[in-house]
């Protein structure tokens, strides 16, 4: 590395404003109930995916990430005004969301799959899903994705308002399956022996991530650059491998660092070079 590139790097790890270097504390506001992403425990601490990779960033930045709960609803609005110093979610990156926040570079993808009775045939090809009724989220993605498709592959959608009733569908036998989260999916099935993910996914493309407000950046690139030390190491893949039963893909987003700070193509990335400093 040159001394000019390592100039950069350093200027880039450390930020460079005054208020972002010298934080030593924030508060992450979370979803929790949004299993396996961030649950409240019996004592009233939290645990999930999201905490987990809290307490490795705060690790590598230096930087005491406090998890907050915060409604999703109310979540947008709150960071806007300041209520708290970063959205800890697993919120989809999209083009009109990045305008109002900064992202870090995606720590996840938003990947479909089918949760299935442990005894049944694994679904494998989208072929598999003919003839059958599948479960999915009243207006979620899956269920765009299903409508689209149910007629050339002959699949019977059963709409449900929650997740727990979808779940207790496919156990009861009601439904064959049901399409969300590959994650949600995969923590299911850990949690009973009686259902499997399907091999089958459906990958939307689209990467999800944490954010925080735009005018604090030099903030944001530090914790991107506590993300990826997590992504090198292959501490991300443990904790999803941990808290879903699958382990991801090689070469994808939970173990392959974004170049520069914050995510590729996203209003407010940077395409600073730098090699983060991983202590």
């Amino acid at each position: 590395m040159t001394r000019k590139i390592l100039g950069l790097a350093c200027a880039a790890l450390l930020g460079s404003a005054v208020p972002a270097a010298a934080q030593t504390s924030i508060q992450a506001a979370s979803d929790v109930g949004f299993a396996p992403y961030s649950m409240a425990t019996m004592d009233g601490s939290f645990e999930g995916i999201d905490i987990d990779i809290a307490k490795g960033m705060s690790k590598y930045s230096g930087i005491d990430i406090k998890v907050i709960q915060q409604p999703w609803s109310t979540t947008f609005a709150g960071l806007k005004a300041k209520k708290f110093d970063a959205m800890w979610s697993a919120a989809a990156i999209t083009p009109e969301r990045a305008k109002s926040m900064a992202f870090l570079e995606g720590y996840g993808e938003a990947i479909d799959a089918v949760l299935q009775r442990a005894s049944d045939k694994k679904i494998k090809t989208i072929d598999d899903l003919q003839g059958k009724t599948i479960a999915i989220n009243k207006g979620s993605s899956a269920d765009a994705w299903l409508t689209e498709r149910q007629d050339k592959h002959k699949i019977t959608i059963s709409r449900f308002e929650t997740s727990p009733d979808a779940v207790q569908a496919v156990l009861s036998g009601q439904v064959d399956g049901y399409m969300m989260y590959q994650t949600a999916a995969g923590f299911a099935s850990l949690k009973n022996p009686l259902l499997q993910v399907s091999d089958f996914v459906v990958k939307k493309g689209v990467s999800y991530g944490y954010a925080v407000n735009p005018d604090n950046i030099a903030l944001r690139n530090k914790l991107d650059a506590a993300l990826e030390c997590m992504k090198t190491s292959g501490e991300l893949d443990a904790i999803f491998k941990r808290w879903t039963g699958i382990t991801p893909e090689p070469n994808g987003v939970t173990n392959t660092p974004a170049p520069g700070y914050g995510e590729p193509g996203a209003t407010h990335y940077e395409d600073t070079p730098h090699e983060p400093t991983c202590g």
